[in-house]
């Protein structure tokens, strides 16, 4: 009787469930906390030092075209107005959004709340799990980009159910401070212990009464602690305020305000650990401190000591190079698994254990590499696990960017396409994407094909030159690629020559769109560019802003990166930890753009 009751209460969960994620409000109760603010002049409001106007959607200002100017959303396009320039942001906020949990912070949230790992398999999309994460643009998590299918629903049921049935709740229960007796003080206890992790808050009254009434009702069909807490928390692991980050967006007029403790700690917590917060930065959301700027500098620097740091690059470095894409031909599963560990080995090493700059990422020679990725650098690897090397005496080996799993990642296959090096390297390294191909530009494309057969990059990438019409276009990306005309698309180094002979020339120039673009000779002195141009910095912090924000680059990304962020960074050492520091003060991460809200039919 006790199993078939079960399986009808969970079917009610799952309608409840649903219903819930239609109809709640994504936004959060008032009573927030303590707000942000004091102690921190400037915070995006009009007349700040920081100050301004905006009225840039989620997805923010969108300008481009070639010549150094920036494009936002994925898409390059005139300016603003016809003939002027992009108008220059004001006020550094945006309007809040339901950020839902990416697949890494759903799997380290109920890690490091409930002590219990997401099996593989229920991380698996082609297997039935939890749904990947479909972003576009360099990170795949950007809340902005995402899309929510059927799937994700059963999902989130299906893998928070076997989740909940593998806590031990005994030592979850001592972890809390709370009890496990089948009573209703135990079950508040734990709800509201429980809740104020997973829901990055302290719960309401009306939270806690919805979640006491799914316990009550497993004490009711005689269950005991344990498994009346299965049932609850599979509500809470189901809920909204679980799988989204939802900030508070209505007021009563349009203007930009201070994030409360609570949205702080989860914005720092999603940020860091792509995970919740833990107790300590709860406390600090409570009495205030988190929202003072010595209380945030605190923080920050206790979180990254902690090892869930390291997630954070991590995640950065696994999107940033697209190695698990690797599409070389012949490439296995256990190459791109391998050249993935290898990038993410050498990003740890770089910024965790030489403590190294954004821009020493550019010219650095020290490896970490297995097995595949040694024999992909000609070097014979000793044992089978991760060993650091220096790779200074190989041929044009200088920088991250020479590293096997960083070239396979630019999408080739066997010759190292420059077109689709060129593109990857241009939203990487200038924080832009080319126009989509006009239709007449297209049908050419197979004649051009044919013209150029046999022919090396480099020579096709003369013809496109020679040929207006192509290098409007190709010019804006294209010389990215062609330092690295000596690796194929499995990062091979394949000599000075082609198959035929003809010499692989590496000269090239970085279009940054500045009157005089900065020439490059050979990899060396392109890596000496990279890591020195003002753009490229300027980019490479656009991409940490979006990654902690989890939004979409845009205009305003820019000039916070270049005018603010940047600065800070370069004044406090250049290291990951000022570059965090400099990220969480900035008003892009600590503000929310309000709206007033709407009404009439449909609202």
């Amino acid at each position: 009787m006790t199993t078939r009751r079960q399986s009808s209460w969970t079917a009610f969960l799952v309608a409840a469930a649903s219903l819930l994620a239609c109809t709640a409000e994504l936004t959060q109760p008032s009573g927030s906390g303590p707000t942000l603010g004091a102690g921190m002049p400037g915070v995006g409001m009009p007349g700040a030092s920081k100050g301004g106007s905006s009225s840039a959607g989620a997805g923010g200002v969108a300008t481009s075209g070639s010549g150094g100017s920036h494009v936002g959303n994925g898409a390059t396009a005139g300016a603003s107005v016809a003939g002027a320039p992009p108008a220059v942001p004001t006020v550094f906020s945006r309007p809040g959004l339901a950020a839902r949990l990416s697949k890494f912070e759903y799997q380290y949230s109920i890690s490091d709340v409930l002590g219990v790992t997401v099996l593989p398999a229920e991380l698996d999309a082609a297997a039935g799990g939890l749904p990947d994460d479909t972003g576009d643009g360099v990170f795949k998590h950007i809340a902005d980009k995402q899309t929510s299918v059927e799937q994700h629903a059963l999902a989130y049921f299906q893998v928070g159910e076997a989740v909940a049935k593998r806590v031990d709740f005994a030592a979850l229960a001592a972890r809390l401070g709370t009890c496990t007796e089948a009573t209703p003080a135990c079950g508040t206890a734990t709800i509201q212990a429980l809740g104020r992790l997973l829901f990055r808050r302290p719960l309401e009254e009306r939270q806690v009464d919805a979640m006491l009434a799914v316990y009550s009702a497993g004490l009711g069909e005689e269950l005991d602690f344990a498994d009346a807490m299965v049932w609850t928390l599979l509500a809470m692991l189901q809920a909204p305020e679980f799988l989204f980050r939802m900030e508070s967006e209505t007021a009563s007029q349009e203007a930009p305000r201070d994030l409360d403790g609570y949205e702080l700690a989860a914005r720092l917590a999603s940020f860091l650990w792509l995970s919740v917060p833990d107790d300590a930065l709860l406390d600090a959301a409570a009495d205030g401190s988190l929202v003072q700027a010595a209380g945030l500098d605190a923080q920050v620097a206790r979180m990254l000591t902690d090892p869930k740091a390291q997630r954070f690059t991590e995640a950065f470095g696994t999107d940033f190079s697209r190695a698990r894409f690797a599409s070389f031909e012949g490439a296995t599963d256990a190459d791109r698994a391998a050249l993935n560990e290898s990038v993410i080995a050498t990003f740890q090493d770089h910024f965790w254990t030489q403590r190294g700059s954004v821009a020493a990422l550019f010219t650095t020679t020290r490896f970490v590499v297995n097995p595949i990725t040694a024999q992909l650098l000609g070097l014979t690897a000793t044992g089978s696990g991760l060993q650091t090397v220096d790779v200074a005496s190989l041929p044009q080996r200088v920088g991250f960017l020479t590293h096997p799993g960083m070239l396979a990642g630019m999408g080739d296959r066997t010759v190292g396409s420059f077109v689709n090096r060129g593109k990857y390297l241009m939203e990487r390294l200038l924080c832009r994407n080319p126009i989509s191909v006009p239709d007449d530009v297209a049908a050419q494309i197979d004649a051009f094909n044919a013209d150029t057969a046999g022919f090396n990059e480099r020579e096709r990438a003369e013809v496109r030159m020679s040929r207006p019409t192509c290098w409007g276009c190709h010019s804006q990306f294209e010389p990215l690629a062609f330092g690295f005309a000596r690796f194929d698309g499995a990062g091979r180094y394949v000599g000075e020559t082609d198959p035929d002979g003809k010499q692989l020339v590496l000269d090239g120039w970085v279009p940054t769109g500045a009157e005089t673009e900065p020439p490059y000779a050979d990899v060396a002195s392109y890596m000496q560019v990279l890591a020195s141009e003002p753009v490229v910095q300027t980019c490479m912090t656009e991409h940490f802003i979006a990654f902690a924000t989890a939004r979409t680059a845009d205009e305003l990304t820019r000039v916070e990166a270049e005018k603010s962020v940047g600065k800070e960074y370069q004044t406090n050492g250049s290291t990951l930890s000022a570059m965090v520091s400099a990220v969480a003060h900035s008003s892009l991460f600590r503000t929310i753009l309000l709206v007033p809200p709407t009404t009439g039919a449909g609202n």
